[in-house]
């Protein structure tokens, strides 16, 4: 490995996720189009496992609102613990 592919490699190294994924897309841009098809796809299935994460998370959450009372209020539940732990601060 060349000593130019060394230091991309150690600056590509401290990216996040998000700024690789940004930069893979731009390296795609500059390759010639069958490069790209292995690329894209990666990236594609990527995203879709994603996305599956989060419609099981909001399957996750419908199920377990079963669970708390009809007229349960997560904001007034939150104030209350607030004040209960943090008024006797002052």
């Amino acid at each position: 490995m060349s000593e130019l592919q060394q230091e991309a490699v150690r600056m590509i190294s401290g990216l996040s996720d998000e700024n690789i994924t940004f930069l893979i897309e731009v390296i795609c841009r500059l390759m010639p189009q069958n490069d790209k098809t292995n690329i894209v796809a990666a990236l594609s299935l990527e995203e879709s496992e994603g996305i599956q994460a989060l419609k099981r998370l909001n399957a996750a959450r419908k199920e377990i609102w079963q669970y708390f009372p009809k007229d349960f209020d997560p904001g007034k539940e939150l104030e209350e613990a607030r004040a209960e732990r943090f008024d006797s601060i002052d």
